[in-house]
């Protein structure tokens, strides 16, 4: 657990009773229930901490807020969902971090320490600001990144479609699917955090908040876009594949037009009647022959003019 006063710029090695301290703190699931018991929290925040079961949340107590979010982060295709929980009063601001915390957030907890000892950020309400302005900034890196591979997974389909290319689209249309849910979640939250039931904030910073609820909605926005950009590539897929159906279809009709008629003609002299001229002529064979190759001629000819060759 991490415990610092932004009073005085200091790591603490406890919780301060001094009632004119500003704590941050940043600890682990399982140190909740000793911060419920120090600050009189109530006993379900333990429980919502400790479960981590994905769900954002907005719950205001008397005198202090809890908030449930989720971080998602793209882990080689696959949407990784974290929960962080924060409870922010006009004495301390506390983030929980799950056990498997990952780098991201991790590298987010460390910006929010490194803040405590800028003078410049020590506000604890700055210091809140600055975790939704972190978290959407991860939002933003995840959803261009998943932008970046929808782009290319387009060019690899224009260039040649292969049917491995539908279980990738279907892996892009699902993370989508994923942050844009997350998103809508999280944009509901923005608006409960505009509205301070508690009355933590000064109108001073009422305006670092709204900036955060307008980010939210432009990442849902970008989320959105974003499925509506995989349903795009799915019917590019569709296109492509219908394309090298046709084109491949169109090749065997080509090859039926050539030997239809030559199929004909050997159908004709496989019959062996005894009243065929043919058979007991001497240039009989020559003759089917060069009869072969001038309908084959013709038939090109014909397909050449119209533009099917």
């Amino acid at each position: 657990m991490n415990i610092y006063d932004i009073t005085t710029h200091k790591k603490l090695d406890k919780i301060s009773d001094n009632p004119e301290a500003q704590l941050v703190i940043v600890c682990r699931a399982d140190k909740v229930p000793q911060l419920v018991s120090h600050f009189g929290w109530d006993e379900s925040i333990a429980q919502q901490a400790a479960i981590l079961d994905e769900n954002v949340r907005y719950d205001s107590y008397e005198g202090y807020d809890f908030i449930s979010l989720i971080h998602a982060s793209n882990l080689g295709g696959e949407i990784i969902q974290r929960e962080v929980n924060v409870v922010i009063s006009r004495h301390y601001l506390v983030l929980v971090l799950p056990e498997n915390a990952g780098e991201r957030l991790e590298r987010l907890a460390k910006k929010l320490l490194d803040a405590v000892e800028s003078p410049a950020a020590c506000s604890l309400m700055l210091l809140y600001h600055s975790i939704f302005h972190n978290l959407t900034v991860d939002f933003s890196e995840t959803l261009e990144a998943l932008e970046d591979d929808m782009e290319a997974m387009t060019e690899a389909i224009m260039t040649a479609s292969d049917p491995r290319q539908l279980t990738q689209i279907g892996q892009l249309r699902k993370a989508a699917y994923t942050l844009k849910k997350i998103l809508r979640a999280l944009t509901h939250i923005g608006g409960q955090i505009l509205m301070d039931e508690n009355r933590l904030r000064k109108k001073a910073h009422q305006r670092y908040f709204r900036n955060v609820d307008t980010r939210l909605m432009k990442l849902y926005d970008f989320a959105d876009n974003l499925y509506e950009l995989s349903t795009e590539l799915l019917h590019t897929y569709d296109s492509k594949s219908n394309a090298r159906l046709n084109e491949s279809m169109n090749k065997l009709t080509m090859i039926t037009l050539f030997f239809g008629p030559l199929t004909v003609i050997t159908g004709i002299y496989g019959m062996n009647f005894d009243f065929m001229p043919e058979l007991h002529w001497t240039l009989g064979y020559p003759y089917v022959i060069v009869l072969m190759a001038v309908v084959t001629f013709i038939v090109y000819l014909v397909l050449k003019k119209k533009r099917w060759m």
